[in-house]
C-alpha cells in the first residue's frame, strides 16, 4: 500500500511539473495599446499603433523578452478623452503591465489620473507642451524646450529677431507660445504678433498685411491639420514664399505634409521648415527601423512613431533588468535606461522622466519630404518646467489656460 501511495504521489508531482512548465512556458507579457481607431483623430493615430504591432511582432519573432511573448491588448479610445480614462482601466483591468498611446494633451490627462491611482505606466510618444511630469508616465517626445529652443537659435542665427506666432485656438499652441514668450523677454527675439484660428478657419483675411507691415523675419506655426492647406495656400497667394517669409512649423509631420500638399504637389510648403526629433529621411540610416518599414516602403515613419518605438525599446530593457514582471518594478527600472538606434543614444531621464533627445530642423524638398538641414551638437536634455522661472509660475499661467476651454481640461476640437 505505501508502495502504491509513493507511486501516486510521484506521478501527481510529474504532472503538476508539467502543468507547471506548460503555463509558465505560455505565460505572456500583456501590454495595452491605447490609441483612436475611429472618430476625427484616428488618422493621427493609427500609424502609432502600427509601429507599435511591428516593433511587438518583431521582438516577438526573436523569442520575446526572457522567452515571454509579448501580447497586444487593444481599446479604441474614439477621439474622445474620457473613452481614454474608460480605456486605460480596461486595459489594466485585462492585465496589462504597462499602456502605450495618447495623442492629444486631453486623453494624456485622463489617463494621468489612471495610471497614478492605479500605480502602472504610459509611455506617451508626442511632442507636448510641457508642464508637467509625473513619474508614472514616460515622455517620449520632444518637450518645449527641445523642439522650441533649437528652433529660435536658428531662425536668429540666419533671418532675424521679428517672430510672429500662429497656431491653432486650442492648449498646445497657447501653452507653446506662452513659452516662446517668456523666452522673449530674456533674449533678443521680438514677438511681433500672436494670432489664434479654428480648426475649421480657412480664410486668414488681413493676417498676410500684417505680417508684412510688421516686417517678420519668420512664422512659428503651431497651427493643426487642414487649417495649413488654406494658410500655406494664402500665404503663397500673397507674394510670402519661404524665401521671403520661412515658416517653422512645430505639429506639421510627413504624414500630415503628405495630405498638405495634395492640392498643389507641395509648391505652397516648398523650402518651409519643421523642427522634430526624426525625419523620414533618415529612416536608410537605422537598420531597425528598415527591416521593420522597410527602405523604400511608401509608409512614412514621423517622429510620433518613432517615439513610439523608442518606447518599445525603453520597455523592453526595464523588463530585462526586473525580476518579476509587474508594473511597479518595470517603472523603477525605466529610470536612466537607455537605447541605442544607429548612431543615436536616447534615455529616460531619473528625475522627470522625460527623455534625452537629439533634435532636427528640416527643410521640404522639391520631392515633398523632410531633408534635415541642421541638427543638434549632442542630445538634449528635457526641461518640462524651465528653469528661468519658478514651477509655480508656470503651473499657475498654463492652469488658467486649460481653464479658458471650460471643463477641465476637455476641448471638443482639439487635437
Amino acid at each position: 500500500m505505501k508502495f502504491y501511495t509513493t507511486v501516486l504521489i510521484l506521478i501527481l508531482f510529474a504532472i503538476g511539473s508539467i502543468f507547471l512548465f506548460s503555463t509558465s512556458k505560455k505565460q505572456s507579457i500583456k501590454i495595452g495599446i491605447l490609441t483612436s481607431q475611429t472618430g476625427t483623430m484616428s488618422a493621427n493615430e493609427k500609424p502609432i499603433s502600427d509601429m507599435l504591432k511591428s516593433a511587438v511582432e518583431a521582438i516577438n519573432k526573436e523569442g520575446g523578452i526572457k522567452n515571454h511573448k509579448i501580447e497586444i491588448l487593444e481599446f479604441d479610445g474614439k477621439s474622445d478623452a474620457a473613452e481614454f480614462k474608460k480605456g486605460a482601466n480596461a486595459l489594466l483591468d485585462q492585465g496589462a503591465v504597462a499602456l502605450f498611446g495618447c495623442w492629444t494633451s486631453a486623453s494624456r490627462k485622463e489617463v494621468k489620473e489612471v495610471v497614478e491611482k492605479r500605480q502602472s505606466i504610459l509611455f506617451y510618444p508626442l511632442q507636448y507642451e510641457g508642464f508637467e511630469s509625473s513619474p508614472n508616465i514616460i515622455y517620449l517626445g520632444l518637450s518645449a524646450n527641445q523642439q522650441i529652443n533649437p528652433t529660435i537659435d536658428f531662425i536668429s542665427t540666419n533671418f532675424g529677431e521679428n517672430i510672429y506666432l500662429i497656431g491653432s485656438n486650442y492648449i498646445y499652441p497657447k501653452a507653446a507660445n506662452l513659452y516662446i514668450n517668456e523666452l522673449a523677454k530674456l533674449t533678443k527675439l521680438n514677438v511681433v504678433g500672436e494670432r489664434y484660428f479654428s480648426l475649421a478657419e480657412t480664410d486668414f483675411g488681413n493676417l498676410f498685411e500684417e505680417l508684412k507691415a510688421k516686417k517678420t523675419n519668420a512664422i512659428i506655426n503651431t497651427l493643426n491639420g487642414d487649417t495649413n492647406r488654406a494658410f500655406f495656400k494664402q500665404l503663397k497667394e500673397s507674394g510670402l514664399d519661404a524665401s521671403s517669409l520661412p515658416v517653422f512649423s512645430l505639429s506639421v509631420d510627413e504624414n500630415s505634409l503628405e495630405d498638405l500638399s495634395k492640392d498643389d504637389n507641395g509648391s505652397s510648403m516648398l523650402a518651409h521648415y519643421a523642427t522634430w526629433g526624426y525625419f523620414d529621411s533618415m529612416r536608410s540610416n537605422h537598420d531597425e527601423l528598415s527591416s521593420l518599414f522597410g527602405k523604400h516602403q511608401k509608409t512614412k515613419i514621423t517622429d510620433a512613431m518613432f517615439s513610439a518605438y523608442l518606447g518599445i525599446e525603453f520597455f523592453k530593457q526595464a523588463v530585462l533588468k526586473s525580476k518579476n514582471i509587474d508594473s511597479l518594478e518595470i517603472l523603477r527600472n525605466l529610470k536612466r535606461t537607455s537605447a541605442a538606434i544607429g548612431e543615436l543614444i536616447f534615455y529616460v531621464d531619473a528625475k522627470n522622466s522625460h527623455v534625452h533627445r537629439n533634435v532636427f530642423i528640416g527643410k521640404v524638398t522639391p520631392q515633398n519630404q523632410f531633408q534635415s538641414v541642421w541638427q543638434t551638437s549632442g542630445i538634449v536634455t528635457p526641461k518640462p518646467y524651465p528653469s528661468f522661472k519658478e514651477r509655480s509660475f508656470w503651473d499657475e499661467r498654463v492652469d488658467e489656460i486649460y481653464k479658458s476651454f471650460g471643463n477641465r481640461w476637455e476641448q471638443k476640437d482639439e487635437l
